[in-house]
Parts: structure tokens; sequence; C-alpha cells
């Protein structure tokens, strides 16, 4: 694209001529040769003293919303931001390809993974990478991606109103997602209810032949009414008989998850290689993306068996003679209680190491309490944080002693537990929100 590409969307006034340039950063340290960079003033930082910055390292023309002295041409606009979003719409458009997004409380970035892989049997494909699920993350997503794609997978995250509409209308999905409504970010939008409504934005960017894919099993997703929506909606599910594709028969062994697929197209034998309910409704979601789209059942099956979780994300292994689930990424009251299932699933004394769920507003201490109580057969609980010593009360209803709770406020603290108590045979669950770094506690532990 060039800088006048952008300039008849948006408008503004080129400063130091025009040029062209092949993709994007907002970073000055993700800066890459032949690239556009867009200045955003923040809250910490301000883009714009960091233009000539990004010259030195490739970048060759600019997006800015105050004058600057530039050592590269830059297109002045009124809302550098706005003009991002607008310049991958613009992209996106032009590549014109097989797009999915994905959004939901909790699970967005393993039924990414989990629709990519299965789309990989069939198309060379392009997904989000990382955390740039935002308003500022997808557009530089969009706009770095490859032309020699033929499909792409696009993660959504909020924490407002309003933010996924912008995403889905700048990235204008063929096929949306949404996993689930959970209790991320109630600091914020107050209600689940509303979390919801926000979720919905999804389908802003999509026209009337797209295809919304819902948890048929949520409390609030199933009774989605379809006629209420341009979009053809298809539920998935294990305990609604009446979804569209639905788990029979789950069997978990060996860290594979083995079960039969009812859907509209008939039925599938399908193997996952990981574990866990909530994977199950994941793998569903990634069978609807593939029959939508017209792979086969063979490839299907195929792209499952070649899922890869991202890091930090349910991954599990040995550790000198014990075994770690480590499920660091994030947590919420959801995700943590899918992680306690897969917990109690293993054999081994079992050891649920759990640090505080962040932007819970309120709600936080009840909460914590709440998920506490869903470690029924756990038999160590290690809990730090805030709200520690909710995780405590919670876990003494499920049955917990009192003498197998230990509470603590730091890693450092928490890493000293472990290491105390822990012995071979054992099996460890890490998770927290990503802001109390349970990943650290899991390094001290290799060390």
């Amino acid at each position: 694209m060039k800088l006048s590409d952008i300039q008849t969307i948006v408008g503004g006034e080129l400063i130091g001529g025009d040029t062209e340039f092949c993709g994007s950063a907002y970073d000055s340290r993700e800066v890459f040769p032949g690239c556009l960079f867009v200045c955003l003033p923040g809250e910490r930082t301000d883009g714009h003293n960091y233009i000539n910055n990004a010259a030195e390292k490739g970048a060759v023309c600019a997006i800015c919303q105050r004058k600057i002295e530039s050592r590269i041409p830059y297109l002045l606009v009124d809302d550098s931001l706005d003009a991002f979003q607008k310049a991958a719409n613009l992209y996106k458009k032009s590549v014109n390809i097989p797009t999915v997004a994905v959004t939901g409380s909790v699970g967005k970035t393993t039924t990414k993974e989990f629709a990519a892989a299965v789309l990989s049997s069939k198309y060379n494909v392009y997904k989000t990478d990382g955390n740039k699920n935002s308003t500022i993350g997808l557009p530089a997503t969009v706009l770095n991606m490859p032309k020699d794609k033929e499909a792409c997978v696009f993660e959504m995250g909020m924490s407002g109103f309003g933010e996924i509409s912008v995403m889905s209308k700048t990235a204008c999905p063929d096929i949306a997602i949404v996993s689930n409504i959970g209790f991320s970010h109630i600091e914020y939008l107050g209600s689940r209810e509303n979390i919801m409504k926000a979720k919905l934005e999804i389908v802003d960017g999509m026209n009337k032949d797209g295809v919304l894919i819902v948890n048929g099993d949520d409390e609030y997703l199933s009774k989605l009414d379809p006629k209420a929506f341009e979009q053809k909606i298809l539920f998935f599910g294990i305990g609604n008989k009446n979804a569209d594709y639905r788990a029979e028969d789950i069997l978990f062994s060996d860290g594979l998850c083995r079960f039969f697929a009812v859907t509209p197209n008939g039925v599938l034998s399908v193997r996952i290689p990981t574990e866990g309910l909530h994977n199950v409704y994941n793998a569903l979601s990634a069978i609807a993306v593939g029959q939508t789209l017209g792979l086969t059942t063979e490839q299907i099956k195929e792209g499952l068996l070649n899922f890869k979780n991202a890091p930090l994300r349910q991954n599990i292994y040995d550790l000198n003679g014990m075994t770690v689930i480590e499920d660091c990424y994030n947590a919420s009251p959801d995700s943590v209680a899918a992680a306690i299932n897969v917990l109690r699933a293993k054999n081994g004394r079992k050891i649920a190491v759990l640090g505080d769920m962040l932007e819970l507003g309120e709600r936080s201490e009840e909460l914590h309490e709440m998920t506490g109580s869903k470690l029924l057969g756990a038999d160590i609980l290690i809990a730090y944080g805030s709200f520690a010593e909710n995780y405590k009360k919670g876990a003494e209803k499920a049955g917990l002693s009192s003498e197998k709770i230990f509470t603590c406020k730091t890693t450092d603290e928490a890493a000293q537990i472990v290491k105390s108590i822990s012995q071979k045979g054992d099996v460890l669950l890490f998770k927290a929100s990503r802001g109390m770094h349970a990943e650290e506690i899991i390094a001290q532990l290799k060390n």
C-alpha cells in the first residue's frame, strides 16, 4: 500500500511526499524494514516521540496526528488510531480470503488455535499472534498479513462496549465464534448480560451471509433467538441435545481426548491431543468452522490432531517426576474451574497453586470464594495474592481441611511453599491472571 491509499479514505495531509510500505508497527521496538509506523499517543508515552527511532530501524513512512520533525514521510490525520484501523480494513478487503473471528470470556486463544489447526489442513492460514487482540493490536495483525495467505483467524478481546464492534468492522469476518459468557471484565461492564452484548458486537462487521457459532450450553448464549440476527446461527454443546454440533461418549486418557461429534453432516469420530471438557467445546466450534468452509471429514480430523496450544495455556508435562499443568496466561472463575477439572482427572496427589483473578471488581471476594469451593477432589491448595483468604474460605466449603491450605502474598512465597511440600508423583496445577506471574513459580521450581 501507499500512504496516499490511506489518505483517500481518511483524508489528512501528506507531509514529505508519498511512499509505499509493507506491514506496520505501533511500537518502535517491533519496527522492521519497509514498514509503516503508526504514532499513537498513550497514557505513559507518545509514539510521536519515537518516529525517528523507527526510521533508523527501517520504517519508511508514518501516520501522525500532530506535526513533528520527521526523517520519513507521514500522513497527518485527526486520529492516528482511526486511520490505522481504516487502513487495515482497506488492506483486508484487498486480500479477500475466508476470515474467522473469535471472542468469548474464556478460551479465546485456544479456540483460535483449534480453528487455525483445522483450517491449516486445507489452507495456508494466518492467525493472531500473541495478545494482539485489541483495537490497536488487530489492525497491526491485519496489515502484517502476507498476501499469499488463504484463510485467517483473528482473536478479539475487549474490556468495554464498542471495542469488538470496531475490530469486527476492521476485519470483516465471514464466520464468528463466541465461546462463552463469563465474569471477565465484569468490573467494567457490570453484568454478564452486558458482557454478552459487548461480545455479540462481533457481528457488526459481518454481512448477512455470515455464520455466527455460539456455545449452546452457555447460560446466556443458549437463549439467543436466531431470528434476531441477519446471520445464520450454529450452536455447539455437550448437554444441549438440540445443538447443531454435539459431543458424545467423551473419554480422556494418556493426554488425549476421544469423542463422537454429532454434526449436520454426520457423526465424526474425533481425537484431540489435549484434555478437559472445555477443549471439547473448543474442538466442536472448530469442527463447525471447518464444515462451514467445506472441509472434508478427514481434513477436519487431521487438523484437530495437529492442534498445539499456545504458550502458558494448559501445557502438561513432567518435571522431576511430577506432572505440571501450566495454565497461567490468564484466569477467570470459569477457566479456573475448567483447569481444576483437568487436575481432578489426574492420578497422584493433586496440588492447586492459584493466584488472584483480576478485573472482577466489587465481586472479587465473592468470586474467589466461589471458585475455591470448586476444589472438590484436590488434596492441597496453595493460594497467593490479595484474595488468597477468599480462595481458602471456598476450599474449606469444598471439604479441604485448613491444614491442607497454604496462603501467602507473593510468587516467591508461593514458590517456597511449593518446593517444600511437593514430591515425585504429585500433580501441580498453576493458574492465575497474567499479572500474577504464576510462571515465575514454575521457573523457581525448575531451578
